[in-house]
């Protein structure tokens, strides 16, 4: 079974999304679950948009539709995370709207290694929080 966590920046880029007024991002984490619905770790894996790999990881962006607003997946969300390429974990990183209040166009390299040290500390630390899928 996937194991799913997530980092503190993670999450409380969530509830910005969330808190955003008129429920502009209401639906995201809905999106995140569908996203990843029906998968198994390899398909997670295989994603096109590997935007850094290791020996251990591979960091991924992955394009999700924002269903709410009839966008695209090239117009919706990015996702940023990281899988382990010997295990069935996943790493949810980052989570940002292309459009919108609070859209951003892309996230720069130091950001992501940046997010994947938060992640290797957290993780050392035991401070990942499970993230659920339902």
């Amino acid at each position: 079974m996937i194991e799913f966590h997530a980092i503190a920046y993670f999450l409380q880029r969530v509830a910005d999304l969330k808190a955003v007024r008129r429920g502009v991002y209401a639906t995201v984490e809905d999106e995140i679950s569908k996203s990843f619905a029906g998968q198994n770790i390899e398909m997670i894996r295989q994603n096109r948009d590997m935007i850094l790999m290791d020996d251990e990881h591979v960091v991924i962006k992955l394009r999700m539709p924002d269903r709410k607003h009839k966008l695209s997946k090239k117009d919706g969300y990015r996702l940023i995370y990281i899988v382990y390429k010997d295990r069935e974990e996943v790493g949810l990183l980052d989570v940002y709207p292309k459009n919108g209040p609070s859209q951003q166009l892309d996230i720069d390299d130091k950001q992501v290694i940046s997010l994947v040290q938060q992640y290797i500390d957290e993780k050392a630390k035991g401070l990942l929080s499970a993230y659920s899928m339902i």
